[in-house]
């Protein structure tokens, strides 16, 4: 029950909360009695989304303040920290970055940074400078590109100190002096290759004196703060000076350079040197979004626009027309959101429609920039052209991004179908990995593996494969099984490591096992040794494994993978040969060994030695110990093969044999029947079936990758 006469007529920060004691809305006030009454009037003209929120309402909290400044910096707090349901928010932190500057080294990095990275988020501290926050950061992500390779900067995590003295930096460009600086934190060799293609100056090595560096860096921070000119001019200046030297290679990539700046900064639609510094601000509500833009005049030129979407509770009830009872809420939320994360706040701030407390917000602005901050309404005349034209662009960004939500609905709607006619009812299908082979004439056989993220294809990690154990004979199930291998067995090896024991034998188990010579690796598991290894060194860095062995009632490759991945990382070697029988290539081969072309004496003299018939020879290049790629690190919610019953049943084998769990179907194309393990009749479904849509893109992607791949090793052969 809530007790209106408790409730104190100062003002305060209320927190709305429902039947299990969550907050779900949170709010300001001049006068809280007044305005947590006015919620509970029965005729009072409140928004679908208001009365949905008030149906909730179970219990209300609130905080005193002193003035209303504090109750504005109070709620936005609180906001941040709870999220409210009913409260619109800006999509999350992450999304959006910044440009970074630390002023306080003598060679300061240029980065792009998200939010939650930032000690104080959207503030500028002491000399440290954030520009932001922006949407788009590839955009942001291609100007920083752009204006490196124009005015060179670092941006490696070196830690450099000059300790050179005046003398030093008069011979730099002459003859660099690792001397003068001192560098930590030392994450990579240097100088990187950025410095032999000119774009950095070489602060790591004392190519440069921090006071010439600090030179190109204020032209950085000039661009970003709207002085473009001097950018433009200095380009300009050195396109000149190139034809007047009658280097017209120079002056021809110093003209596209400039087309280039000037295309970065064609928003520049009105320029007014008398103008000051101002946001212009429109926005629009469409399905269930707020979209909002935001033109940025500097030096009295619009310079930039920045872009932001709300997710608005209820705002698609009405077809996308803001309420107008909700509509100053809605603004009021914004500009706060905004410009709490803001770096650059102007001295003026246009908006649409006059929001409550006004002054306090006005005053709230003037206390983060340090000087007067005003917020105008315009009715006519330039200030509302620009606003109208603020409008327009948020109506745009609105069009295009429901385009892109329409399609992610679609997507969505398309996995709950395909979940279903599955049954994977638990299964959310976000990650989906489709798999096909592809030959020409059984030459030169690949497998491709595509991935589909919520529903999208997910290009960057899209894997090909080529394949070992199938050479000029065309056998789309061994194909097939070597892939998912190879695939999946770095699902399994982590996992199996813990349960197994691996190490280099030591001479009570050499005793168990019939010697041959000295060096072993085995692999037990629960004190049973369930594989091992035998190995020779022939020379300091070169080894070859002559002896191999493997219970056959657990899995070769989940054990024998494991025992030689950690054998290999011990071994100090640059080659690994091995010498085994006929049956063991396969095994080998999906491991990452390859058949020799000229076979070595010494090894044609050990297979004699060791009496094996039919002895097969390959070659492992050992490389550097590498990161597990992150794409086949990750665990796929469903497994697509292109085929029919027999790629199936292979498919199943090796998940079986690798010991993983994962859904497995198979598209057969003939009839697009979907067959699925365990079941003898295929799953059919309609052809305008979003479900069925989406499995033939997959298949489809899979084939198209698979096949490129073929042509292009193909065309190299070809060359050879």
């Amino acid at each position: 029950m809530i007790e209106l006469k408790k409730i104190p007529t100062t003002a305060g920060v209320y927190k709305m909360k429902d039947s299990d004691g969550r907050v779900i809305y949170v709010g300001k006030a001049k006068d809280l009695k007044k305005r947590i009454a006015m919620y509970f009037k029965p005729d009072y003209a409140h928004s679908y989304r208001t009365k949905s929120m008030v149906s909730h309402i179970a219990d209300v909290d609130f905080i005193q303040t002193d003035t209303e400044l504090e109750a504005l910096i109070l709620e936005n707090t609180i906001i941040k920290q709870l999220k409210p349901k009913y409260n619109i928010l800006l999509k999350d932190d992450k999304s959006y970055a910044y440009v970074k500057i630390d002023l306080r080294e003598d060679f300061p990095k240029i980065q792009l940074v998200r939010e939650h990275t930032m000690e104080h988020a959207g503030k500028e501290r002491g000399a440290v400078k954030y520009f932001g926050p922006k949407l788009a950061s590839g955009k942001v992500s291609d100007t920083l590109t752009t204006l490196k390779k124009l005015f060179p900067y670092k941006h490696c995590n070196l830690a450099i100190k000059w300790k050179g003295t005046e003398q030093d930096s008069k011979s730099l460009l002459i003859n660099p002096d690792q001397d003068a600086v001192e560098v930590t934190n030392r994450v990579i060799d240097f100088p990187c290759l950025d410095y032999h293609i000119k774009r950095c100056p070489g602060p790591c090595i004392g190519a440069v004196k921090p006071e010439d560096y600090a030179k190109t860096i204020q032209t950085v921070v000039d661009f970003f703060s709207g002085k473009s000119d001097v950018i433009l001019n200095e380009i300009e200046s050195q396109m000149k000076k190139a034809a007047t030297d009658k280097r017209f290679d120079l002056a021809v990539k110093l003209r596209d350079k400039l087309f280039q700046m000037q295309s970065l900064l064609e928003k520049q639609k009105m320029s007014d040197p008398n103008r000051v510094d101002t946001d212009i601000i429109h926005g629009t509500a469409q399905m269930g979004h707020l979209y909002y833009s935001i033109l940025l005049i500097r030096k009295g030129k619009i310079i930039d626009q920045q872009q932001f979407v709300f997710d608005a509770f209820e705002a698609g009830k009405t077809e996308g027309i803001l309420e107008a009872v909700d509509e100053m809420e809605y603004f009021e939320s914004f500009l706060k959101q905004y410009y709490e994360r803001t770096s650059d706040i102007p001295k003026e701030i246009v908006i649409p429609l006059q929001i409550e407390d006004v002054q306090t917000v006005e005053h709230w602005l003037t206390g983060m920039r340090g000087d007067n901050v005003k917020i105008t309404i315009p009715q006519k005349g330039e200030k509302n052209q620009l606003v109208e034209l603020a409008l327009k662009n948020a109506e745009n960004f609105a069009k295009q991004h429901r385009i892109k939500w329409l399609a992610e609905k679609q997507n969505e709607k398309a996995r709950e179908k395909l979940s279903e006619a599955l049954d994977l009812k638990d299964n959310p299908l976000n990650r989906i990995e489709g798999y096909d082979i592809s030959h020409l004439n059984g030459n030169e056989t690949v497998g491709s593996m595509v991935v589909f993220t919520d529903g999208k294809a997910d290009s960057s990690n899209y894997r090909h494969f080529k394949l070992r154990t199938v050479i000029d004979k065309p056998n789309d199930f061994k194909s097939m099984a070597e892939v998912l291998t190879r695939r999946f067995k770095y699902l399994t090896m982590q996992e199996q490591k813990k349960g197994l024991r691996i190490a280099k034998a030591s001479k009570k188990d050499i005793k168990t096992i019939a010697i041959k010579h000295a060096n072993y690796w085995i692999a037990k598991l629960n004190k049973k040794t369930v594989a091992y290894v035998g190995y020779e060194k022939l020379a300091d860095s070169i080894t070859c494994i002559t002896e191999y062995w493997a219970d056959s009632e657990i899995s070769e490759e989940l054990i024998g993978f494991a025992l030689l991945d950690k054998m290999i990382s011990k071994l100090k070697c640059k080659k690994i040969y091995v010498v085994c029988e006929s049956s063991k290539v396969d095994f080998f081969a999906t491991f990452g060994a390859v058949p020799l072309v000229k076979i070595p004496e010494e090894l044609i003299s050990k297979a004699k030695e060791l009496v094996i018939n039919g002895a097969q020879f390959l070659l492992y290049q050992v490389v550097k110990k590498q990161k597990i790629d992150p794409s086949f690190g990750s665990k796929p919610d469903l497994i697509l093969i292109d085929g029919g019953k027999g790629q199936l049943g292979i498919a199943v084998a090796v998940l079986e044999k690798l010991n993983i769990k994962i859904p497995v179907i198979s598209l057969a194309k003939k009839l697009e029947e979907i067959f699925v393990p365990k079941s003898k009749e295929p799953i059919l479904l309609a052809e305008n079936n979003e479900a069925l849509r989406l499995l033939q893109h997959i298949r489809d992607e899979s084939h198209r990758f698979a096949i490129t791949f073929q042509r292009n090793l193909h065309v190299k052969a070809m060359y050879k």
